[in-house]
C-alpha cells in the first residue's frame, strides 16, 4: 500500500508540474510570435525602438521583453525592473528557450532571432516563473500531506477490515482449542451473510458433525463389540472352570460343557467374521480382480432352492420378473452373501405365518430386488436404525433367535460399494420388506 500511494502521489505531482510548464511555455510561445510579427510587419521608415510602446501592451507582469541588436546591446527594453541586472544580452541566431536561476529567482528565457529592412536582432522575452515553483512546492507538500493520511487512514481501514475478515478464523482456532479441551460438540458461530468465510465456518461445522458422529459410532461398536464378545466368553471360561471343578470325574458333565463351549466358540468365530467383513477396505483389488456378470435371475432360483431344502416348513414364493440376461458385475460371493443374510433375517422373524415372498424386477434402468416377510415387522420410530452395527429392534427376542446385529450393516457395506441402494418398510407385528436397488 505504501509503494501504491507513493507512487500516485509522484506520478500526479510530476504530471501537474509538468502540465503547468506546458501552459507557460505555450504562453511564452504565443508571446513570442506577436513580438517578432510586430517588428517584422514594422515600416521600413520606421526604427525598431519606437516599438517600445506597444511592446509595453503586451507586456505582462513579472515578464521582461528585450529586442537586441547586432551589437548584443539593447535596442528596446521593457519590464518593470532592471533586467540588465538580471541577464547579460544575447545575440542568437536560432531560437532557444531555458530556464534560468539569477538571485534565487528562477526565469524562464525565450530567445528568438528576428529580421526586418535595415535590421536583425533577437526578441528576448523573460518571465519570473518563481511563483510556479511556490505552487510546486505547496503542491508536492500536500501531495505528501495527503499521501501520509491516506497511508495511516489505509493503515487503520485495513487492519479493521483485516480484523473482521478473520473473526471467523479466530473463531475456527478458539473453537479447535475447545474442541482438544472440552470435546467435539464445539462449533464455530455461522454469521447469516453468505461470503466465503460463512462457508468456511459452515464446512468446519459439518466436518466436526461428521467427525462427531464417527466418534460416538466408533464408542459406540467398541461398547457393543464388547458387550457381545464378553458373553460367548464368560459363558466359556464358566464351563472351563466347571469342568476342571467336577468334569473331569463326571462324563455327562464334560460331554455338556464342551459342547456348549463349542456352541460358543463358533459364535465368536461367526461374529469376529462379520466384524471382519464390516471393516474389510472397500477398494480391495482382489475383490476387484474377481468381477463378474452374475445372472441375476438363475442366481435368484440357486438361492431359493437351497433355502427351500434347508427350510422345508417355509414356503418361499418367487416372483422374478427379470430377463435370464440381466446380469450385476461383482463379485459372486457377495451377492450371495446378501441374499442369505437378507432371507435369514426373514426367516429368523417369522413367527406364525411361515411364507416369505421374494420378488425382483427392473424398473426405470435398476434392478430392484425385494425380501418380504410376514412376522414381528418393526417399529417405525426404528427403522432408521437397524442398519448400525450390533442393533436389534427387541433384543430379549433377537437374541433367542440368534445373530450379532450385523448383518444388514454388512448388506448396506456391500450395496453401497456396487453403487446400490438399500430401504425398509415395516408394519409393526404385519411385516417387513427389504429393497435392494443397483443401476443396471
Amino acid at each position: 500500500m505504501l509503494i501504491l500511494f507513493l507512487a500516485y502521489s509522484v506520478s500526479q505531482y510530476v504530471i501537474i508540474q509538468n502540465w503547468a510548464m506546458n501552459q507557460e511555455t505555450e504562453s511564452i510561445q504565443k508571446k513570442m510570435e506577436e513580438v517578432t510579427a510586430y517588428i517584422e510587419g514594422m515600416p521600413a521608415d520606421r526604427d525598431v525602438a519606437e516599438s517600445a510602446a506597444y511592446l509595453e501592451v503586451l507586456n505582462e507582469e513579472d515578464q521582461t521583453i528585450r529586442v537586441i541588436g547586432d551589437a548584443g546591446v539593447p535596442v528596446v527594453t521593457v519590464a518593470d525592473d532592471d533586467v540588465d541586472e538580471w541577464l547579460e544580452p544575447k545575440r542568437l541566431k536560432e531560437e532557444s528557450l531555458e530556464e534560468v536561476e539569477v538571485d534565487e529567482e528562477l526565469l524562464l528565457v525565450f530567445r528568438m532571432p528576428v529580421e526586418r529592412d535595415g535590421f536583425s536582432g533577437t526578441v528576448e522575452i523573460t518571465r519570473d516563473i518563481e511563483s510556479y515553483e511556490s505552487l510546486f512546492e505547496q503542491i508536492g507538500m500536500l501531495v505528501l500531506v495527503t499521501g501520509i493520511v491516506a497511508i495511516v487512514l489505509s493503515f487503520i481501514g485495513g487492519r479493521l477490515i483485516s480484523f473482521q475478515l478473520l473473526r471467523p478464523i479466530h473463531s475456527m482456532i478458539a473453537a479447535m482449542k475447545n474442541v482438544k479441551q472440552k470435546g467435539l460438540q464445539e462449533r464455530v458461530p455461522v454469521k447469516s451473510n453468505r461470503d466465503e468465510m460463512a462457508e468456511l465456518g459452515m464446512m468446519f461445522n459439518e466436518l466436526m458433525d461428521n467427525l462427531e458422529r464417527a466418534f460416538q459410532q466408533q464408542q459406540q461398536f467398541v461398547e457393543d463389540a464388547s458387550h457381545e464378545l464378553k458373553t460367548p466368553l464368560t459363558v466359556i471360561h464358566g464351563h472351563l472352570s466347571l469342568i476342571q471343578r467336577w468334569g473331569k470325574e463326571n462324563p455327562e458333565v464334560l460331554e455338556r460343557s464342551i459342547q456348549l463351549s463349542l456352541n460358543e466358540t463358533d459364535r465368536l468365530t461367526h461374529l469376529v467374521s462379520e466384524l471382519l467383513t464390516l471393516t474389510k477396505g472397500q477398494d480391495d483389488s482382489t475383490d476387484v480382480a474377481n468381477l463378474e456378470n452374475i445372472p441375476v435371475k438363475q442366481k435368484l432360483e440357486t438361492v431359493i432352492e437351497n433355502y427351500q431344502l434347508v427350510h422345508s416348513d417355509f414356503e418361499i414364493r418367487a416372483d422374478l420378473g427379470v430377463e435370464s440376461g440381466t446380469t450385476l458385475k461383482m463379485v459372486q460371493n457377495h451377492f450371495e452373501q446378501m441374499m442369505i443374510i437378507v432371507l435369514d433375517n426373514a426367516i429368523n422373524y417369522s413367527e406364525d405365518e411361515k411364507v416369505i415372498d421374494l420378488k425382483a424386477r427392473q424398473d426405470d434402468g435398476r434392478l430392484v430386488i425385494e425380501v418380504t416377510d410376514y412376522g414381528i415387522g418393526i417399529p417405525e420410530s426404528e427403522i432408521p436404525f437397524v442398519f448400525r452395527r450390533f442393533y436389534r429392534v427387541d433384543k430379549s427376542r433377537s437374541r433367542k433367535q440368534g445373530g450379532n446385529g450385523l448383518g444388514l450393516a454388512i448388506v448396506k457395506r456391500l450395496v453401497e460399494t456396487y453403487g446400490g441402494t438399500i430401504e425398509i418398510d415395516s408394519e409393526y407385528e404385519e411385516w417387513t420388506t427389504v429393497r435392494i436397488a443397483f443401476p443396471s
